[in-house]
């Protein structure tokens, strides 16, 4: 956070608990930096209030807040959670949790390497043993720290409901730099990447954005509400994935999976509203409603002559522009048997 993100509108009195939250992670992430004057520009209340907030802090949470000399406050300490008695099974759930997050570059590696150990350390020691074979923790990539700073501003700026500015490169846009100010609703993981969900001011609407495109990010300062309209739950379910698609029509989509891709396919919960027949001879018919998205048409590409897609048209015609586009590339000719596939549809 910039001291230039310090100008904000003066947050009423029912807002003190959002500030005395921030004020304890200001203190915690810049120990030193900002002295009682400073807060108090920060959060556009006086001197006094900064005074009395500390002091809050000190009595009530029994913090131990000190200030350096002709500097600014920090904590002594980082406040320790109490320790938590887990039955085996939840231990193990946390653990794979834990580990199925090491898979995600942006998590915190030392925090989360630290919070695995401490799980493994209360399992019995033939389990412990045999899951450190299982376990292998992901090496960090030069991916981690940038989504580490972004997720730890955006989970901020959500918790707190602060609107965001940030500098997004739109993929589908030649990746041209554009200035946007956006309310956080949620950040979630999808496939390895992490996403923002939230207003864009710039488009009036929700919209998905992926934190890897952030260039730059700034809390503003400036309070929003979330719309009460917005369910992530209802929007999730619109979309194949976590992308808004409100341009694109809901579809009914039928697909044939063979015998060999039917198993993959049956044990998985792809979509809310997916359908799973089975057929006589092994194979599967999957039947889902959303809109027919790239991304969506790209998970069927995946599995090649496994699938079948039955309808819509618009569907098959996207599927066989690509295969078209793969014998191009590799300069295949096409031959008669797809155009007889072709005409037998």
């Amino acid at each position: 956070m910039s001291s230039g993100a310090a100008v904000i509108e003066r947050l009423g009195e029912g807002d003190r608990v959002a500030r005395l939250v921030d004020l304890l992670l200001t203190l915690a992430q810049f120990p030193k930096r900002y002295t009682r004057r400073e807060l108090a520009a920060r959060y556009q209340v006086s001197e006094r209030q900064i005074g009395k907030d500390l002091q809050f802090l000190r009595e009530r949470l029994g913090l131990v807040i000190e200030r350096a000399p002709g500097g600014g406050y920090y904590l002594v300490s980082v406040p320790r959670l109490p320790s938590l008695q887990l039955e085996l099974p939840q231990a193990l759930a946390l653990l794979l949790a834990a580990e199925a997050g090491h898979m995600i570059p942006g998590i915190p590696s030392q925090e989360l390497s630290a919070a695995l150990e401490r799980l493994r350390a209360i399992l019995p020691d033939k389990m412990r043993t045999l899951l450190e074979h299982a376990f292998q923790a992901r090496r960090p990539s030069r991916l981690d720290e940038q989504r580490r700073k972004r997720l730890f501003a955006l989970l901020e700026a959500m918790a707190l409901q602060h609107t965001v500015e940030m500098t997004y490169r739109t993929a589908s846009r030649g990746n041209q730099p554009v200035s946007r100010h956006v309310d956080p609703y949620c950040v979630v993981p999808f496939g390895r990447s992490w996403y923002v969900i939230g207003w864009c001011h710039l488009r009036s609407a929700v919209r998905t954005f992926k934190v890897d495109r952030i260039e730059h990010l700034r809390d503003t300062r400036v309070p929003f509400r979330v719309r009460p309209e917005f369910s992530l739950r209802e929007f999730l379910t619109k979309s194949w994935g976590v992308f808004e698609t409100r341009e694109l029509p809901t579809e009914e989509v039928e697909l044939e999976f063979s015998r060999t891709a039917a198993p993959w396919i049956a044990e998985e919960e792809w979509h809310p509203s997916q359908e799973i027949e089975p057929l006589p001879d092994g194979r599967i018919r999957f039947r889902v409603r959303i809109p027919v998205t790239p991304d969506f048409v790209r998970w069927v590409l995946n599995y090649g002559v496994d699938v079948t897609v039955v309808r819509p048209d618009s569907l098959r015609e996207q599927v066989l522009a690509q295969a078209r586009g793969i014998l191009r590339h590799y300069g295949v000719r096409e031959t008669g048997q797809l155009s007889t596939a072709e005409a037998a549809r």
